[in-house]
């Protein structure tokens, strides 16, 4: 077999290798060939640069540390060899390779047999697609090393391209933050969720069932409508095509767009705090034609009050509901991305629906020509008094904008435009940005609303309330979900009694420092039986969404020791358990508190 052939069947075989050529390349390759120590030279651009097999021992990995190493340069296969070599045997090695000739080179020329560990992942594509890749690979247990990171540059790399060193290391960096602002949600927030979902449960009977949604609206334009500074523009032109796409706003702007005689065909929220119910819904009465979407975590009043059509779609991939359709027997596609914004919701139950193009419009993420605009006018943000109390306070951070300038964003906006970015990617979707304004969201068209209006919007749409009418509620049976839910309030009990004895085992461990090895190895036994704790609440969808930032803590912590056997080390272990057990046997009491709530409320 060949050596292309034989590297292509190893790469085949792990599908987190992320592979895609493309042409642009800053080092395009004129002429490969070997001096006579073995080294690769290159002739680029009149330059002759000679690829030599140095290993950087000054990066060289710590064989005791569970660590994620990055590498940029695949054409090293030498050293990328000796750092497999010297890495631990559960640490992870993601080699990236944005020149789309040395990745050929490579295929044809090295022996990429590195690459039949599942511990040795490939990106092979330009730098643009990193952060979808990193969020993808994040999204699996490789979100446990995030602070166990460390970085190797091959040869060519740190001799003769140190800016793109630079540039990985930054992407690198930004999309961490990005997951772990992601995932770094307190306790408390989650479980403040929790009571309001488990509030809320009664109004499932009533939603019409998301599942029946899916493609509903099949190639029809919708146009999501946000308050950004620049929606003032698009307004009049938004009135001209209202009746001739869906119409999906975010509740801040819903009453500016009412008054305005644009009636939206969907409303979206998805803030819990009473402020939501305050300044967009109560005291106000929005049309008979207009329908509420929202997670179950809203404000109970908004469900209770609301008289249109409500659609409660479930959280894709979070475990907290994951867990509810299952317990209940809710069956089919019921969920839809609902990231962290309103805005996100409402883009996401455009994709749910099939609608396309989804137009964005009124989606800055930034702020706007003065330095203080935040949204359009005629919402609550002209009353200076409200808008002093939710004043943006983060430093203002430079993006590319929509025109190729240079506009100010915050990092919580960054983090939205991120968002919206993998998920059209994911979803390959055909999105138009028609904002006008505002931050560039990467894998859109930008067209103007106007040409957005002549492309796709020439022809009327079938009334929304027209297809909603034959959309039936959630096949829920109230009786059955109180029997469902006391069965779930009674594993709890019992899982809470096992967690309260584990701690009590490993509070009590006596650990010295004369301690012989024979009893460290004891102790690192008794400290074992944890283990099975923590697989329970990764396996358990309600408790790792409830315990999602002291599980993930925990492993940050325990991945930081060193593998070796000392007081220190299982000290400090015992201390991360403590920790771990505690936070959750408090969580799994107010679990089983808030269950027995609210059957008491049913009773």
């Amino acid at each position: 077999m060949k050596l292309i052939d034989r590297n292509i069947d190893v790469l085949s075989q792990n599908s987190d290798h992320w592979i895609r050529t493309h042409s642009k390349n800053e080092f395009p390759l004129k002429l490969i060939r070997k001096d006579e120590e073995g080294n690769d030279i290159i002739y680029n651009n009149s330059q002759t640069l000679v690829l030599r097999n140095v290993f950087d021992k000054s990066s060289q990995p710590n064989y005791l540390k569970r660590e994620l190493i990055f590498v940029l340069g695949v054409i090293s296969a030498e050293e990328i060899r000796e750092l497999v070599r010297t890495m631990s045997k559960e640490s992870f090695l993601i080699i990236i390779e944005p020149n789309n000739d040395f990745f050929t080179y490579a295929l044809s020329e090295k022996d990429l047999s590195i690459f039949e560990s599942p511990n040795v992942i490939l990106f092979a594509d330009d730098l643009n697609n990193l952060s979808l890749f990193l969020d993808k690979i994040f999204s699996t247990n490789l979100l446990y090393y995030l602070k166990c990171i460390k970085f190797y540059f091959t040869y060519f790399y740190r001799q003769y391209n140190v800016d793109k060193c630079i540039e990985v290391v930054k992407l690198i960096k930004e999309t961490v933050k990005y997951k772990t602002m992601m995932y770094g949600n307190s306790i408390e927030d989650s479980l403040t969720g929790f009571r309001h979902n488990m509030k809320n449960i009664e109004y499932l009977a009533r939603s019409k069932d998301v599942s029946q949604l899916k493609n509903s609206f099949k190639n029809v334009p919708a146009i999501v409508v946000a308050a950004g500074p620049s929606l003032n523009k698009n307004i009049e032109q938004l009135k001209d095509i209202k009746n001739n796409a869906v119409i999906i706003a975010v509740d801040t702007i819903a009453q500016r767009l009412c008054d305005e005689g644009i009636i939206p065909d969907f409303i979206c929220s998805i803030e819990r705090d009473r402020e939501t119910y305050t300044y967009f819904y109560e005291n106000k009465t929005y049309p008979a034609e207009t329908t509420l979407v929202a997670p179950l975590v809203l404000y109970p009043k908004i469900f209770e009050e609301f008289q249109g059509d409500i659609i409660i779609p479930t959280r894709q991939n979070v475990g907290e509901f994951i867990w509810l359709q299952e317990i209940f027997g809710i069956s089919g596609d019921n969920s839809i991305s609902i990231g962290q914004s309103c805005a996100h919701v409402a883009f996401g139950f455009a994709e749910h629906i099939g609608a396309s193009p989804i137009v964005l419009i009124g989606q800055d993420l930034a702020f706007g020509s003065e330095a203080e605009q935040t949204h359009a006018a005629g919402t609550i943000y002209d009353n200076e008094e409200l808008a002093n109390k939710f004043p943006i306070v983060q430093e203002g951070i430079l993006v590319e904008g929509y025109y190729g300038i240079d506009v100010q964003t915050t990092n919580t906006w960054n983090n939205f435009r991120k968002w919206f970015e993998v998920e059209i990617y994911k979803g390959d979707l055909d999105v138009i940005n028609a904002t006008e304004g505002g931050a560039k969201i990467s894998y859109t068209h930008q067209l103007s609303l106007k040409e957005v209006s002549e492309k796709y919007c020439s022809k009327e749409i079938k009334p929304i309330k027209e297809v909603l009418e034959n959309i039936a509620e959630y096949p829920l049976n109230e009786i059955q979900m109180k029997v469902v839910l006391q069965e779930q309030k009674d594993l709890f009990s019992k899982m809470k009694l096992e967690f309260e004895h584990q701690l009590r085992v490993i509070r009590s461990l006596k650990i010295a420092h004369k301690d012989s090895e024979k009893d460290l190895v004891k102790t690192l036994n008794k400290l074992s039986n944890t283990d099975p704790f923590y697989e329970y609440v990764i396996g358990n969808l309600l408790l790792r969404h409830n315990l999602q930032p002291i599980l993930i803590s925990s492993f940050w912590d325990l991945y930081s020791l060193e593998q070796v056997l000392s007081f220190t080390n299982l000290n400090r272990n015992k201390e991360i358990q403590v920790e771990f057990l505690t936070a959750s046997v408090y969580v799994i009491g107010e679990i089983v508190r808030i269950l027995e709530d609210n059957l008491n409320n049913k009773k």
